[in-house]
């Protein structure tokens, strides 16, 4: 299967490209603590609804019946097609609720480098996909689907997660803390936000590191004792590792 691609056509108009490096770590919270120490004087804390600062992620991954997307691992060019949800809470232990855009992203990781093409998706075409509905035909995410030949796709599993975000100037430089990381069964449109029916919890945080261009020397130096918690799995192996009872197939 080739790369997917994003093409400039009028159904296509509102979806977008994005290409940088990605380094990934689960170290134990000592070491996070550090790491954040050792960044907090290049980078600010983002803070998407500042009436729900408690940020969280639902990300829905699909594939085909035959599992042609997880059949890309250890290629060289995993492609991952995932529907990216946003919450957040008032307060801790308040109810989650669901506060910003929906995306549908099909992503392409070979090594360090991923490219990301993604597209808005709203409530109800959400909703198609998460129940195998079709989408309407011109819309960004049925083209987007139909250029990666993925028409035919379901949902197989989910992540859910709690994510802090800081930043460096003009985002050069992006850091995704991810905790209470729990993979689940997909969630049923107009159920709850958190889902409930879980596969498996994660015990230690996952720590993504992003950046465009050369990373910068304050950068290099903070990752340096990370080096031996570096992970090449993905959430979306990680999820169907659980769904499948620990084995993938």
């Amino acid at each position: 299967m080739s790369p997917p691609a994003c093409t400039d056509t009028s159904a296509m108009r509102h979806a977008s490209l994005e290409s940088d490096n990605e380094r990934r770590f689960q170290p134990v919270h000592v070491m996070v603590e550090g790491f954040l120490r050792a960044v907090q004087s290049f980078t600010q804390p983002l803070v998407y609804a500042v009436e729900h600062p408690y940020a969280y992620t639902r990300t829905t991954y699909f594939d085909t019946e035959a599992l042609d997307l997880l059949g890309t691992r250890g290629t060289g060019s995993a492609q991952r097609l995932r529907l990216r949800e946003y919450a957040g809470a008032a307060a801790p232990g308040q109810p989650p609720v669901l506060t910003g855009p929906r995306f549908l992203e099909i992503k392409v990781t070979s090594g360090g480098r991923r490219t990301k093409c993604r597209c808005p998706v709203s409530g109800d075409e959400a909703d198609a996909l998460l129940t195998c509905a079709p989408l309407p035909h011109l819309s960004p995410a049925s083209a987007l689907l139909r250029q990666s030949t993925l028409d035919a796709v379901k949902p197989w599993v989910t992540a859910w997660y709690q994510r802090t975000t800081y930043v460096a100037r003009h985002e050069e430089v992006r850091i995704t803390l991810d905790e209470g990381l729990t993979y689940a069964h997909p969630p049923q449109p107009g159920g709850a936000v958190a889902p409930a029916r879980l596969l498996r919890r994660e015990p230690r945080p996952l720590l993504e590191v992003k950046w465009k261009g050369d990373a910068p020397s304050w950068l290099e130096q903070a990752l340096r004792p990370l080096a031996h918690s570096e992970t090449q799995a993905s959430k979306f192996e990680e999820g169907m590792r659980a769904l499948f009872g620990g084995t993938l197939p």
